[in-house]
Order: structure tokens, then C-alpha cells, then sequence
């Protein structure tokens, strides 16, 4: 069948489109133009200059700011167990010595022939000879009801350090003793930290006996005596959970149904958050059983954040079509507005009163008191207070396209520093009590090894390790308080 017989074929209607189909095709085919078919298109913006945001270290050569050289080498003596107590007290203090990043936990096949128990003197020259870097030994242990005091767990660290080059040199030189001259004596321990357990909280006991055991060797003490929450999309819904701040123990936390959002420990060592059930407004609320507050609030409350003493609040409010930033300072006590900038959201409460928020219109920054802190052209969230041993930072996510990293500033806006680069993308920065890490989100790949919540210690963040698989949002790293322990 020719051209012809298909073109009167078809029914006269549809001759109509044939004929401009065929039209167009010849405009394309003979590189013709007409102000008809052209589609006027919005000029692509630039994408902000990425060299503002400098370049994350890997190794701390670099030096400056708040970087460190790599971490000095300390072992943890793998004694033989004698409880379950004993097992549980050397695996965390290995992991959290390992993430706080202030030391390099040494693998347990550099250690000396054993076995090694606990009345075994440290023997510093076979130690040495297996990692000549070595500085600290630590040996830890649990004293159980039959050899500590009754009805009681104290868990014990012992802290050696490596002997001075003059001493190491004198021992390299020593032969045999003669017959009328003593051995010398074995080293004692330097430090000694010791924290009683109770029966269901030997890992809670674990993270404070390594939080003073951080405080004796670095005069800082550590903040794994904390926790954990976040949000996690549960199938067209949004539930809070909560885990050690080791990545153990994830537990769902209040509702399975309805959309839960900006989790964060107040008041009683309970989670606060905001819910959203049978597409009511977002409120306020606490616990597991997600008990109101006795707040009214006109609109939605999409975040929630305690000062630090958890005795102030701020919270952003959605309503008629205009976000808000307020804070309740004491908590029930009038609103005050903390925000100029539109559309405020997502407050931060930190030290001495300061208030971080993000806002404005298109490329959203980061603002503190109505002053724009992060860099300008880049789409920032989830700003998070840091009071590092540097001094206190505001940590949060900048973004253009698919990519996502994490910066820190001062609250002047001055000392950038980039803690992420080409992995992906990175979200919900959160700082661990002690100010030496960051906790985060990432879906990075394999190489960074997979999706998942990964902790950094700020000042050496090449050491950034995956502790959780899982992805979520709006996550925050509260210490402990003694109600919550």
C-alpha cells in the first residue's frame, strides 16, 4: 500500500494531526525554526562555587582549625573473660574508644603471646616490640558480687603508659640480671577509673566508665553516656527510635501510625517530639504513649529543641502559609519570636541562649539571632550546636543537586570547615555531648561502606565509621539523665 491509499484511509480528523505531525518532522529535519514551536525555557541558575566550602581532609596533614594529627595508638589488653560482665565492658570501651577518634584502638593480634589475665603484669617491652607507636595500654575488667562488694558489678580501667625513650633504651640494654640484683618491679597503673553497675545496665555503666576514662587520659570527659532518636518512615507513616550512642539497641519509640517528626530528650530523660494523626495538625508531645503537653499552639509545630539545661524551649510554627521560629524561655512561659527571615523552621537551641534556625526564600541558609551563617547560593538544614574542645560550632547540611555535605562554622559565620566530601549525601548532623563528634545520615556507596548512621569525631573526620544501616531524619544525641538511666 502506497503513501496515498494510507493517507485517505485514515479519517479526516485524524488527516488533521497526520498532517502537522508531518509538518513538524520537516521543520526538525531541515534544522528550520518558527516562533510557534519554540518553548520558552528558564535560564538554568549557576551552581554555587563549591571552593568556599574548602576541602575535607583525609589524613591531618593539612593541619589548622580544628584538625588533628592521626590519633596516637593505644591497646586494649583482650583478657581472658571470666563473666559476661567482662566481655560486655571490653567490647565497649574498644568501640567507643575507637569512634570518639581521640585515640586508634590497636587490633588484638599486635598484642603479646598470652594469655592475658588479669593479674598479669604489663610487660611493655614485648609490646613494643609488636607496635613500636604504642602510648597507652588499657586493661579493663569486672569486679562481679564475689570479689567486689555485695550485691554489686564495679567495672575497673587500668591505665598504663608506654616508658619514656630513656626508659625504653635502658631496657633495650638490660641483660640477665646478676644473682644479687632484683628484677624490677612490674609497671603499676597510672590511672585507675572505676564505676559501679547495676544488674541490667552493664553497658550503660560501660559508656560512663569509658566517659571518665576519656577524662583521665585527655582531661575531657567523654559523652557516651547518652542516647539516640530520630525519625524512621515506616511505610506511608513516621515513627521516632532511639539507640545507644554506639548504634546499639534501636528500639521503636510512641506511635507505629501517624507521622512523628523532631525527637529530641527533655525534660525527665523522656523524648519529646511533634505528631501528626489522622492528618490532624502537628503538636507537642512526650513519651511512648505520646501524651499531650498543656501548650496551646495556633498551627502546626514541626520541630522542637531544649536548651541544653532542657528548661527552655523553641519550636517553628506553620501557619497560614508563613513559618516561625518561637522560643518559651522558661518552657511555659510566653512566646517570644526568634525569627525575621520567611518561612522559619528547624531551631536548634544552644548555649547561653543562642537559637539557630533555618529560613528563607529559594536557597535556604542557616541563621543565628537574623544572621545568615551559612554560605550563600547553597541549601542548608539541620544546623546543630557543637561545643567542641576548639570551642563551640554550628554544624549543619549544605546542598546543591544530588549531592549533600556537612560544614562547620563559628556563630559568626567565620572558621568554615568541610567534615564530608563526595560521598554522597549527607543529612541530620547531630554533636555528641562531649562536642567530639558528629553523628549523621548518609546513603553513601560501598566504598564508604553503604547507606547508614555514621559517627565522626570533628577534628579527625577521615575516621568516620557506619555504626547503624539504617537512613532516617531529624536525628539528635541527648545525654543521659539520671531519670532516663
Amino acid at each position: 500500500m502506497n503513501a496515498s491509499l494510507i493517507f485517505r484511509a485514515v479519517k479526516p480528523r485524524a488527516r488533521v494531526v497526520l498532517v502537522a505531525l508531518l509538518a513538524l518532522l520537516v521543520l526538525f529535519a531541515f534544522g528550520l525554526s518558527s516562533p510557534r514551536v519554540l518553548v520558552a525555557q528558564t535560564p538554568t541558575p549557576a551552581p554555587p562555587d563549591e571552593s568556599v566550602l574548602g576541602t575535607v581532609e583525609v589524613n591531618g596533614s593539612a593541619g589548622g582549625g580544628m584538625a588533628r594529627p592521626p590519633p596516637p595508638k593505644l591497646a586494649v589488653v583482650p583478657l581472658i573473660t571470666q563473666t559476661s560482665a567482662d566481655s560486655i565492658v571490653q567490647l565497649v570501651t574498644k568501640k567507643d574508644l575507637d569512634l570518639s577518634g581521640s585515640y586508634e584502638v590497636i587490633d588484638d593480634a599486635l598484642a603479646p603471646s598470652g594469655p592475658w589475665m588479669r593479674d598479669k603484669a604489663i610487660d611493655w617491652k614485648a609490646w613494643l616490640d609488636k607496635e613500636k607507636k604504642l602510648e597507652v595500654i588499657v586493661k579493663v575488667y569486672a569486679l562481679t558480687a564475689s570479689s567486689g562488694a555485695a550485691g554489686k558489678t564495679t567495672l575497673v580501667a587500668d591505665v598504663y603508659y608506654a616508658p619514656t625513650k630513656d626508659e625504653q633504651a635502658a631496657m633495650a640494654d638490660a641483660g640477665a640480671p646478676a644473682s644479687d640484683v632484683p628484677p624490677p618491679p612490674p609497671p603499676k597503673p597510672a590511672l585507675t577509673v572505676k564505676v559501679d553497675a547495676g544488674a541490667n545496665e552493664l553497658r550503660a555503666a560501660s559508656h560512663r566508665l569509658v566517659d571518665q576514662l576519656l577524662g583521665g587520659l585527655t582531661g575531657r570527659p567523654g559523652g557516651f553516656a547518652s542516647k539516640m532518636a530520630y525519625g524512621l518512615r515506616i511505610g506511608k507513616w513516621r515513627q521516632i527510635f532511639t539507640l545507644d550512642s554506639d548504634g546499639f539497641d534501636m528500639k521503636p519509640y510512641g506511635p507505629s501510625t501517624g507521622i512523628s517528626l523532631s525527637p529530641v530528650y527533655g525534660p525527665g530523660g523522656e523524648v519529646f517530639y511533634t505528631i501528626s494523626e489522622a492528618f490532624r495538625p502537628y503538636k507537642i508531645v512526650h513519651g511512648p504513649s505520646a501524651t499531650g503537653i498543656p501548650m496551646v499552639v495556633a498551627g502546626n509545630v514541626l520541630a522542637i529543641s531544649f536548651s541544653p539545661d532542657r528548661k527552655n524551649l523553641a519550636l517553628s510554627v506553620w501557619d497560614k502559609g508563613q513559618g516561625a521560629v518561637f522560643a518559651s524561655a522558661p518552657t511555659g512561659t510566653p512566646f517570644r519570636q526568634v525569627s525575621k527571615a520567611p518561612f522559619a523552621n528547624e531551631p536548634s537551641y544552644g548555649p547561653s541562649g543562642k537559637i539557630a534556625y533555618v529560613a528563607g526564600v529559594g536557597a535556604k541558609r542557616v541563621y543565628i539571632d537574623d544572621k545568615a551563617i551559612s554560605p550563600p547560593g547553597f541549601m542548608a538544614s539541620g544546623p546543630s550546636f557543637c561545643d567542641t574542645p576548639d570551642g563551640l560550632v554550628v554544624v549543619f547540611t549544605v546542598g546543591y543537586g544530588a549531592w549533600a555535605d556537612i560544614i562547620a562554622v563559628d556563630t559568626n559565620a567565620g572558621g568554615i570547615r568541610r567534615l564530608t566530601q563526595n560521598m554522597g549525601a549527607n543529612s541530620s548532623p547531630t554533636c555528641s555531648p562531649d562536642g567530639r563528634m558528629i553523628a549523621f545520615f548518609s546513603n553513601r556507596g560501598a566504598p564508604g561502606k553503604g547507606p547508614g548512621m555514621y559517627i565522626l569525631p570533628i577534628q579527625r573526620p577521615w575516621l568516620a565509621k557506619k555504626i547503624a544501616n539504617e537512613v532516617g531524619e531529624n536525628l539528635r544525641w541527648d545525654p543521659i539523665t539520671p531519670a532516663a538511666k
